[in-house]
């Protein structure tokens, strides 16, 4: 992949943002977009860290990345932003202000809710 090409990952939880480590540790020099609807920084959900859950850590240890991580990796970590509609032919994803990004490759990293039986 050329450093040219967008990736867009729709997710800001452990999973998009491990899926933003790979691409960079494979070596993708590409522009990289994380979007999520949360406030925070990935984290993991819910915090299980045995200190967290005891009371002997913060909640910054529940962070997936250091703060710093994104800038130093270039990627561009846009919180309280939820995709709204995703054109594949165009090749866009729309968040919710109405804002078009344009993407080469697409991750879907948006969890799961149980199913009620």
């Amino acid at each position: 992949m050329g450093d040219s090409e967008s990736f867009v990952i729709v997710g800001a939880g452990m999973a998009g943002a491990k899926g933003a480590e790979a691409l960079r540790d494979q070596g993708f020099d590409g522009r990289i977009t994380l979007l999520g609807d949360e406030a925070h920084r990935p984290y993991e959900r819910p915090p299980l860290s045995k200190e967290y859950l005891m009371g002997s850590a913060e909640f910054d240890a529940a962070y997936v990345h250091p703060e710093t991580w994104y800038a130093d990796n270039r990627v561009d970590l846009r919180l309280n932003t939820s995709a709204r509609h995703i054109d594949r032919s165009l090749r866009q994803v729309e968040v919710a202000d109405g804002t078009r990004l344009e993407f080469d490759k697409l991750m879907l990293a948006t969890g799961a809710h149980p199913r009620s039986l």
